[in-house]
């Protein structure tokens, strides 16, 4: 009994060993086609999720498979994460063994941009920018559960995704003095590109907090943290319909259905 225990545990183990293995071919295709897709300079981060692996090699669907590039240059963006998630990509057992997979069909792909607050403060000249969500309550807005603890909808506690409220710091040159200043903005989408729209502002300094500041010298003061972004189009031609805030990144996404992708480039529908 003891040595059919040690048997079949040796023969999961190879099992286990074999669907990872099988998994790596996968995952290298993939890397190489969004590599030439997005025109990296190094090969994206692949990972195929689901357990056993060959099952889905097998029936050529792969349930969900994770990638995603760091450092991808954009314009005046150097530091942009780019991410995915293809939902059943659908590619023939054959060609991946073969290494002739030239095709990928996707079911649903969503696709992400994350924008470093390093980025957004280089671009906007505020080079110690922090990014925060901003609190439930801030601009006195009603908060939306589906949203709290990441973004919050910026507007009237609607299930708007298309706009989020964003807790923005940096510091500023006031009258000489490098002051610490506290901005809730709105940050939403705007033909695909990304608006910051400060709200509220606060002066971190304790030393200037208590001095009143007047209307023209507060606008001209959020008036830099004031900006528009396009940080290009989403992986595969993915069209943003959401944004939120994660704590040092603003990040745009969206979805798109029936996917093809490959050498000729991106088609849906």
């Amino acid at each position: 009994m003891k040595k059919l225990v040690v048997t079949l545990l040796l023969v999961l183990g190879l099992l286990v060993v074999a669907d990872y293995g099988a998994a790596s071919v996968a995952e290298y295709q993939v890397s190489q086609q969004v590599r030439e897709q997005l025109e990296l300079d190094e090969d994206p981060s692949v990972r195929v999720h689901g357990f056993p692996f060959l099952t889905q090699a097998v029936a050529g669907d792969y349930r969900d498979v994770e990638l995603a590039a760091k450092a991808v240059r954009v314009g005046q963006l150097s530091e942009l994460g780019v991410e995915a998630n293809l939902h059943h990509a659908r590619v023939p057992l054959s060609d991946v063994v073969g290494g002739t997979a030239n095709e990928i069909q996707v079911d649903e792909l969503v696709g992400r941009v994350k924008l470093k607050a390093s980025d957004v403060g280089r671009f906007i000249g505020i080079t110690d920018l922090t990014i925060n969500p901003a609190p439930k309550d801030a601009l006195d807005e009603p908060a939306d559960d589906a949203n709290e603890g990441s973004s919050g909808t910026a507007g009237t506690g609607t299930s708007d995704r298309s706009r989020a409220k964003v807790a923005l710091d940096g510091s500023l040159d006031i009258a000489g003095n490098d002051v610490r200043v506290k901005v809730i903005a709105v940050l939403s989408l705007l033909n695909g590109q990304l608006t910051i729209e400060p709200k509220k502002l606060d002066i971190a300094d304790q030393a200037l907090s208590d001095i009143p500041l007047g209307d023209v010298f507060e606008k001209s003061i959020l008036q830099q943290f004031t900006t528009t972004i396009d940080p290009g189009v989403l992986p595969f031609e993915v069209r943003p319909t959401a944004v939120r805030v994660e704590r040092g990144a603003l990040v745009m996404e969206g979805t798109a259905e029936d996917v093809t992708i490959g050498a000729g480039g991106v088609t849906t529908g």
